[in-house]
């Protein structure tokens, strides 16, 4: 038997449980500073063996109200302090760990990648990244749309392409290769054929996924337990993703539509599908995403319920009830991805501020200008369903967020040099956390 260990990359819908003992500082600032919790036997998630933990439900009896052990927390060790605190770390019991609240947060804390990766690579992959998912969207509706408009989707592929740059990386080109193949609009036998675009689209991304995966192995200053939090949280950004497609095709016209075509099974397919989606969201814990996952699971189990109760009553009332949920579903993922669009900003400028550095005049124009979009995504209203983002929803969050967007803004653009960041950064972090 080989003694070879193959590290595997933690998925938050398979999660891998564990049995250890640990213990837990709690109160970050001296102030509110109380004695460490032994726990022993406690229940976790396995991120990085020995080192990074997600709190599950259930992780101990004596968890029950400690807000360092809430549900969805992450725990990272600190040897130093474990050593200071019980002089030793060979023990599992004697050993530190840090309770981060949330993976965003954990993020930040557990160290900082390497500048130039930071600022250049990962955020080029994110962005075209990000333009071949607007690609698969956008080819749903190209047989419906005028000749302008289909070159103009033709276009926004071939300048993804060209801002991508001249990459030598295989992965790289391949990705670069596939968006200018989604451009194409007819395939090689002439033939105008939308449908093979979201297959392309798909291979392009998993290709920037392999890229981003290969980079964090060999990144020299890069923390691994950042690195694993980093895929952490592009696995659930993905699952964001999904979730946002699937109810996106549902609001479309011709999503059960009534005709032949929609029979009882049918109805009752698009039930179960609905239920299934709900129960994988409710069992994600990590946060700050398991509130919305688990507000989004009751909607989709209300939207199921819906459609049971249109194929039992034959009633198509029911089914237009239930595509109204649905919207709530898609408009709580838009509220998510402009979310972490702000955590992304804070990551870049907390990185800046640790290292003592100043804003160029590129990158202060750069954050000036996603902090717009994300403000302007949020306040107005939503593309596809017509509506406000928070329309029908029991807990806004948007009144806290939106000024303090603003305030992150005018402490980017009017502060003097020098205290431009950590003004920019508290305002920023009081703008992630209502979420």
């Amino acid at each position: 038997m080989s003694d070879y260990y193959e590290f595997q990359w933690p998925d938050p819908q398979k999660p891998k449980f564990v049995t250890r003992s640990l213990t837990v500082l709690r109160g970050r600032r001296k102030s509110k500073q109380k004695p460490p919790l032994v726990l022993r036997d406690a229940k976790l998630i396995e991120l990085v063996e020995h080192c990074l933990y997600e709190v599950p439900r259930d992780c101990h009896a004596e968890a029950v109200g400690v807000s360092e052990l809430k549900p969805g927390c992450i725990l990272g060790r600190n040897l130093k302090v474990s050593g200071r605190i019980s002089g030793s770390s060979e023990d599992e019991v004697n050993q530190c760990f840090v309770s981060y609240d949330g993976v965003y947060k954990a993020r930040r804390g557990v160290g900082h990648a390497d500048r130039r990766y930071r600022s250049s690579e990962v955020p080029a992959n994110k962005d075209l990244a990000g333009t071949l998912d607007e690609l698969v969207r956008l080819a749903w509706e190209l047989h419906k749309v005028s000749e302008d408009e289909r070159e103009a989707y033709a276009l926004k592929a071939v300048r993804a392409a060209e801002d991508y740059g001249k990459p030598i990386d295989g992965r790289k080109v391949a990705a670069k290769a596939r968006t200018l193949q989604a451009g194409e609009l007819k395939d090689s036998t002439g033939r105008f054929n939308p449908g093979r675009i979201p297959l392309i689209c798909f291979a392009g991304k998993n290709q920037i996924a392999a890229r981003n995966q290969a980079v964090r192995s060999i990144g020299r200053h890069m923390s691994f337990r950042e690195a694993v939090l980093e895929h952490y949280i592009e696995c659930l950004h993905e699952i964001c993703f999904e979730v946002s497609r699937s109810q996106e095709h549902r609001l479309r016209d011709e999503w059960l539509a009534k005709g032949p075509a929609r029979t009882e099974s049918k109805v009752l397919q698009e039930a179960q599908r609905l239920a299934d989606a709900a129960t994988r969201l409710r069992a994600i814990t990590v946060r700050p995403l398991s509130r919305s996952f688990g507000r989004c699971a009751d909607d989709l189990d209300e939207a199921a319920s819906l459609l049971r109760k249109a194929a039992q009553e034959r009633d198509g009332n029911e089914v237009t009830k239930a595509k109204l949920v649905i919207g709530k579903v898609y408009r709580a993922m838009v509220q998510l991805e402009c979310h972490w669009r702000l955590e992304d900003v804070l990551m870049q400028v907390s990185i800046l501020e640790d290292n003592r550095g100043s804003i160029s005049g590129s990158q202060r124009r750069v954050w000036h200008e996603e902090l717009c979009a994300v403000h302007l995504r949020l306040r107005s209203p939503d593309r596809l369903t017509g509506k406000l983002l928070e329309y029908g929803f029991k807990r806004k969050v948007l009144p806290r967020v939106l000024p303090r967007i603003i305030l992150a803004d005018a402490s980017l653009m009017d502060e003097p040099a020098g205290k431009e960041l950590k003004a920019m950064m508290a305002e920023l972090k009081l703008a992630c956390e209502p979420f």
